[in-house]
C-alpha cells in the first residue's frame, strides 16, 4: 500500500473532531476458518487475562511510515460525514479517489482543540481508495434491491457498490439502506481490515512479507488505527473506552493527527472492551491487540519471527468486528421493542436510527469475510446475511418478533440466529453479548 505518489499520500486518523457522526457512537473510525484458529485464542471471552500495555509503539522512519493507512481512515470517515451532512457527488468521488491537497478536514464546531493539520496538504496528500480496496465479491450482494445496487441480481464488490452510493449522493436509499454507513464502513472493512488481516496472516503463516518486514508490520498497525501511546487514551470507565479520541500527549499545544488520535478499528476495540469490563467478564480487545502489535514490532527489530503476535493481534481485531455485528443487532432489537405485527417505518420511533443500525450491522457482517482465516465460515456468514436481510424490512410482511428472533435468538436449541452463531463461534459470555 505504500505505492502512492507524494500527492496521493495523506494521514488519516479517524477522530470525532473531524468526522461528525463517527465518534458519536464511539467510533473514531476490531481468526480463522472454522477449521483454522485456536479457540483458546480467538478473541473470545476466554482470553480474559489481565493485560497491561508495557510501552509505546516505535516511531517509524519516514521510509517505513504508515501515513497512507492513516489517510485511508480519514478519507473513509469523510465519505460517511459528507453523505450524511453535505452530499455532493463530485466531492465524494474526489475524496474516494484521492482528495485535492487543499481539501479541508472538517471539524466539529466548538472544539477547543488545536490541530496541527487542517488540510490534506498538511498530511502529504491522499490515497486512491478505489485502487486499493478489495475486489472480492460481497456475500449475498446479488440479492440487493434495484435501489441499492448498480446491477440487481449480480454479485458486486465493495468498490462497485461504494461508487454507486457516492454517485447517488444521498444518505439513504428509498428502501432505507444507509449509503453513508455502507460507504464509510465498507472502506473500513474491504480496505483497512482486509489489508491488515492479509498482512498479519502472512506473518502468522510463513512470514513471506517481502524484503522489509518492519514496513509491512507498520502498515498493518496503521490500518488498525491506534496512536503510538494507546495507554494514554484508554479509560474503561467511559462507555467509549477512551479519555478522548484526540489528545495533546506531548504537550506542545497541538494535536498531531499522525500520532495523537484514535481511528476507527482501534476505537472499536476500546469501546467493546469497556462494555465487557462493565459486566465483570473482561475481554480486553484493545490492550491485547495493541500489545501484540507492539511486541511483534519488537520481534522484528530483534530479528525474530512475530507469528504468534500476528495471530493474537488479528484474533482480537476480528473478534471486535464480530462484536460490532452483535452491537448493532442489539440496537435493532431495542428499536423494535414496542413494535408488534408487521414492521413498518411508521411504527418505529426513530426510523433513521434503525436504518443506521441496520447499515452498520450489514457493513460489519460483510467485513468479516475479509479475513481468509476467519473463525466464521462463508456458509455461516451467508446465514448471517440471510437473517439480516437485504434492506430494513419495512412493509415486507416481516413480523417484528420473528425478525428479532432471527437477530438475537428465541432460546431454542438450533442456535441459528445472528447473535447465537457469533457467540458460539467466539465463545462470548452471554452477559457481554447483552451488554454489547
Amino acid at each position: 500500500m505504500n505505492t502512492s505518489t507524494p500527492m496521493q499520500r495523506s494521514l488519516s486518523r479517524y477522530t470525532t473532531a473531524f468526522l461528525l457522526p463517527l465518534l458519536a457512537v464511539g467510533l473514531v473510525l476490531t481468526g480463522c476458518d472454522s477449521t483454522g484458529s485456536n479457540m483458546d485464542d480467538n478473541g473470545g471471552d476466554s482470553d480474559n487475562e489481565d493485560i497491561a500495555i508495557q510501552g509505546t509503539y516505535p516511531d517509524p522512519s519516514s521510509a517505513s511510515s504508515y501515513a497512507d493507512e492513516v489517510a485511508i481512515n480519514l478519507q473513509s470517515a469523510g465519505l460517511g460525514i459528507r453523505l450524511e451532512n453535505d452530499p455532493s457527488a463530485s466531492i465524494l468521488q474526489e475524496i474516494y479517489t484521492g482528495p485535492s491537497s487543499d481539501r479541508s478536514i472538517r471539524r466539529i464546531s466548538g472544539s477547543s482543540l488545536t490541530f496541527d493539520q487542517t488540510t490534506y496538504s498538511d498530511l502529504g496528500g491522499g490515497v486512491d481508495l478505489s485502487d486499493a480496496i478489495s475486489t472480492e465479491n460481497l456475500l449475498r450482494s446479488d440479492r440487493l434491491e434495484a435501489a441499492d445496487t448498480d446491477q440487481q441480481g449480480q454479485l458486486r464488490n465493495a468498490d462497485q457498490l461504494i461508487s454507486y452510493y457516492l454517485s447517488r449522493a444521498q444518505e439513504t436509499s428509498s428502501n432505507g439502506v444507509d449509503f453513508s454507513q455502507l460507504s464509510e464502513k465498507g472502506v473500513a472493512g474491504a480496505l483497512s481490515y482486509y489489508e491488515g488481516a492479509e498482512i498479519l496472516n502472512d506473518f502468522a503463516d510463513d512470514g513471506s512479507v517481502g524484503s522489509d518486514p518492519a514496513d509491512k508490520w507498520n502498515e498493518a498497525f496503521g490500518h488498525f488505527g491506534a496512536p503510538r501511546d494507546f495507554a494514554a487514551f484508554l479509560d474503561y470507565n467511559s462507555s467509549e473506552g477512551l479519555v478522548g479520541s484526540f489528545q495533546d500527549v506531548d504537550g506542545d499545544g497541538g494535536v498531531d493527527l499522525t500520532s495523537e488520535a484514535v481511528y476507527i478499528w482501534a476505537g472499536y476495540t476500546a469501546e467493546r472492551a469497556a462494555a465487557a469490563e462493565s459486566t465483570g467478564n473482561p475481554n480486553d480487545f484493545a490492550r491485547r491487540a495493541f500489545e501484540a502489535f507492539r511486541q511483534g514490532r519488537g520481534d522484528i527489530a530483534n530479528g525474530n519471527a512475530p507469528s504468534d503476535h500476528a495471530r493474537k493481534a488479528l484474533n482480537a481485531w476480528e473478534a471486535t468486528v464480530a462484536v460490532n455485528v452483535i452491537h448493532y443487532t442489539n440496537s435493532m432489537q431495542s428499536a423494535l421493542e414496542n413494535v408488534s405485527g408487521e414492521i413498518t417505518k411508521e411504527k418505529l420511533e426513530s426510523p433513521g436510527g434503525f436504518e443506521d443500525s441496520w447499515g452498520e450491522a450489514k457493513a460489519f457482517a460483510w467485513a468479516l469475510q475479509f479475513n481468509d482465516n476467519s473463525t466464521l465460515s462463508d456458509d455461516q456468514l451467508r446465514t448471517i446475511h440471510d437473517r439480516l436481510g437485504n434492506d430494513p424490512p419495512y412493509s415486507e410482511g416481516a413480523d417484528a418478533s420473528t425478525y428479532v428472533d432471527a437477530l438475537v435468538g428465541d432460546g431454542d436449541e438450533t442456535r441459528d440466529s445472528i447473535q447465537e452463531i457469533i457467540q458460539d463461534a467466539y465463545d462470548f459470555e452471554t452477559a457481554n453479548v447483552t451488554a454489547w
